[in-house]
């Protein structure tokens, strides 16, 4: 596809509502922030109808990726509070009017009352039918090579949005092909062949007849100012035609449309497609593209004119369909022409064209026939919650990024922050609100930090001496390099005879190259050890071993956020199973196979097994834990089990002291305690790429909200 030729953007309304489809009366959930400074996420109609929107893309590939990970994350945020995002235009249960959950608008009075303006004119429920908007613009290329291919195009950007709003309206009845997808309600009689949202009677339309001149964009003004004057509405706003111009400020006002280039064109008579998560599918976006270039090339004075609120209500006659079919071929040339990769979509539509006109509505009435409409949608409504669910942790389609970068990203969406993948290998991303503009690495590496502060942190003998020279805590060790002789290795060894040790190489990550010998070192255990640390590093560590628990604390801006129990390796016995059954089943459960965690089955597992009495074989009773490994890494299949709430402060000072004397920004520093209710602790590491994983998602427990607090010191979220 040739680059940058249009851009698109979607906005997709739909009803909050509780697992028998009733309205919510819940607030606007607070994880999405302030709703009216939210670019993705934000509200249109009362409290609980929600409008999710995508940023501007440069394709339609680019704009259904982003809309659906805005989807995923708001079903996911539902999910917690036992709520769905209704799949359907047409109303879910609604409570009676005086139980009607208005919005919230704070300060913003003047929100406030053109809600209870349209409320009084229109009723609540016309409001509470929820759709599709498209929003459209040409970028300069496409348009003159446009005006280079064919004849009879406007020369301005202007004139030619005004010939598409035209012939737009001529034509839409072909949109109510592609996209009606309302044919009943609950509860009422009131049926429609294509979309009763589209239809005369019931339809979202204003109470009192508009006509609006698309002569050119003066008529256009001119005649909304004119309805403002009669009274017939208030704002432009409120001028509910299928398709508008926009301007590209917030406001949209016709001042502004007046005095600049139309910055796009709006699109609203889409229905919600119940069979796409995201309402509106990718193939749906790609005919709408070529629909609107072809609104553009056509000879005005020779497009045959049907009525698009007929259509809706009483479908399509043999002489219409045939036109679906000949209008679906003539995409194939303007999809070469203009190299859109298209091809797809359009013989999608093409085959269901011909095999007698299946409809997306024909779908609803087949679903409602089958279960009910309310049981239908809901199961739709369900079923997309779940695979959201299962993408929690995960960005689609880009399977590379680190996990910690996933769960960064998400949280960026649920406050309306941008992200663009730069290097996906790297997981390299930038976001940006609009205002700023960031570049993060691996979710923690950022410009905040100094270029110095990962190589103090990863040179262990080094952070212990600022440790030490801080006042902290931290276990003796000594040095030694794989260039020493073999002699003075031996004296080194036999100096550590009986004691309990820790060896690790000098530089590492993911609990790499890491021995614990915890019950007493001698020569060949700690020979093994050693040897094993310096295939990772030529410098290693021999540690003090420090009883107790290690936790983490996640410091983020000078302030501990968060701490989790990085518990080592464990299974927990059902009275049934081996350890290696009970090993299998864990790895395959959705919290591993979520994060692609392993356990890994070794050598030094089956040693400390067999320290304890166990092997593989082993059938641990009941509600019984058994511990695997040593090493509490999650990497190595180690689990964090959040503590904040209960950790002291005491500890918490320590970790930001540390920290501070890194002059770090972002880290996670690694304290062994064995009595919470002593002042005694060992740091033994400080990491300057914490996942955060860990930390917002424990295994048991209460994270946080990492990202956001990564987010806010990037001042990308404004409070």
């Amino acid at each position: 596809m040739k680059e940058n030729l249009y851009s698109i953007g979607i906005e997709r309304e739909g009803l909050r509502c509780n697992k028998n489809g009733e309205l919510s009366q819940k607030p606007h959930p607070a994880v999405f922030g302030n709703k009216l400074r939210n670019n993705f996420i934000t509200t249109d109609w009362g409290e609980a109808q929600l409008e999710l929107r995508t940023p501007v893309s440069a394709d339609t590939g680019e704009c259904y990726e982003k809309l659906n990970e805005i989807t995923n994350v708001v079903l996911c945020e539902l999910n917690n509070q036992e709520e769905v995002l209704w799949p359907y235009s047409m109303q879910c249960i609604l409570p009676k009017e005086e139980d009607f959950p208005w919005g919230n608008y704070e300060e913003f009075i003047e929100e406030h009352e053109y809600e209870m303006y349209l409320y009084k004119k229109y009723g609540y429920k016309m409001h509470c039918m929820s759709g599709i908007h498209v929003n459209f613009s040409f970028n300069d290329a496409l348009f003159e090579e446009i005006k280079k291919t064919y004849k009879n195009i406007p020369e301005s950007l202007d004139d030619a949005y005004f010939k598409i709003m035209r012939v737009f309206m001529k034509k839409a009845w072909i949109l109510m092909y592609f996209f009606g997808a309302t044919p009943l309600q609950l509860d009422e009689d009131e049926k429609s062949v294509l979309s009763l949202r589209n239809s005369e009677k019931i339809g979202f339309t204003n109470t009192k007849k508009v006509e609006i001149d698309l002569s050119n964009k003066e008529k256009y003004i001119e005649s909304i100012n004119q309805l403002i004057d009669n009274n017939k509405v208030k704002t432009a706003k409120e001028v509910y035609i299928p398709i508008r111009a926009k301007s590209l400020h917030k406001n949209d006002t016709l001042e502004e449309l007046e005095n600049e280039t139309i910055n796009h064109i709006e699109i609203r008579l889409c229905d919600i497609n119940p069979f796409d998560k995201c309402g509106i599918s990718k193939e749906q976006m790609d005919v709408t593209v070529l629909f609107l270039i072809k609104c553009l090339i056509e000879d005005e004075s020779k497009v045959e004119e049907y009525n698009y609120k007929q259509t809706a209500k009483e479908g399509l006659n043999e002489k219409q369909l045939q036109e679906i079919i000949n209008e679906l071929n003539s995409y194939k040339e303007l999809n070469d022409i203009f190299e859109l990769d298209f091809e797809e979509s359009i013989e999608k539509y093409l085959e269901r064209a011909c095999k007698e006109g299946k409809t997306l509505a024909e779908e609803v009435v087949n679903l409602a026939k089958k279960d009910g409409l309310l049981n239908g949608i809901l199961e739709l409504a369900n079923k997309y919650s779940e695979e959201a669910e299962r993408m929690r942790y995960k960005i689609t389609g880009h399977p590379m990024l680190e996990a910690s970068t996933q769960i960064l990203i998400k949280d960026a969406i649920s406050r309306g922050i941008d992200y663009t993948i730069i290097d996906e290998k790297k997981s390299f991303v930038e976001f940006t609100n609009g205002k700023v503009r960031e570049c993060v690495i691996q979710a923690s590496k950022t410009s905040k930090d100094s270029y110095i502060y990962p190589f103090i942190t990863d040179d262990k003998v080094y952070a212990k001496k600022i440790m030490m020279e801080n006042g902290i805590d931290t276990p003796k060790f000594i040095c030694i390099n794989n260039k020493m002789s073999k002699g003075k290795i031996s004296r080194i060894i036999k100096s550590f005879e009986g004691q309990k040790v820790v060896v690790k190489p000098k530089t590492t990550n993911y609990g790499d190259g890491i021995t614990i010998i915890d019950n007493g070192a001698n020569e060949e255990n700690l020979s093994n050890a050693i040897e094993y640390a310096f295939t990772f590093d030529s410098d290693i560590l021999i540690e003090e071993y420090v009883k107790g628990n290690e936790y983490r604390f996640l410091v983020i801006d000078g302030k501990c956020i968060h701490v989790s129990w990085r518990r080592c390796t464990s299974v927990v016995g059902d009275g049934v199973s081996t350890i290696q059954e009970l090993i299998d089943k864990k790895v395959k459960s959705l919290t591993y196979t979520r994060f692609e965690r392993k356990i890994v089955v070794n050598d030094l597992m089956l040693e400390y097994l067999a320290e304890q009495g166990y092997s593989l074989e082993y059938v641990p009773p009941k509600d019984k834990r058994i511990f695997l490994h040593k090493i509490s890494n999650v990497s190595k299949g180690g689990e964090a089990v959040g503590v904040y709430d209960i950790m002291p402060d005491y500890f918490k000072k320590i970790a930001e002291k540390l920290v501070k004397a890194y002059n770090a920004k972002i880290c996670g520093v690694d304290i062994i305690i064995d009595d919470l209710n002593s002042t005694n602790y060992k740091v033994i590491e400080l990491n300057d790429n914490p996942g955060i994983l860990s930390n917002e998602y424990p295994v048991e427990g209460k994270g946080t909200k990492v990202g956001l607090e990564i987010l806010k010191l990037l001042n990308l979220i404004e409070e």
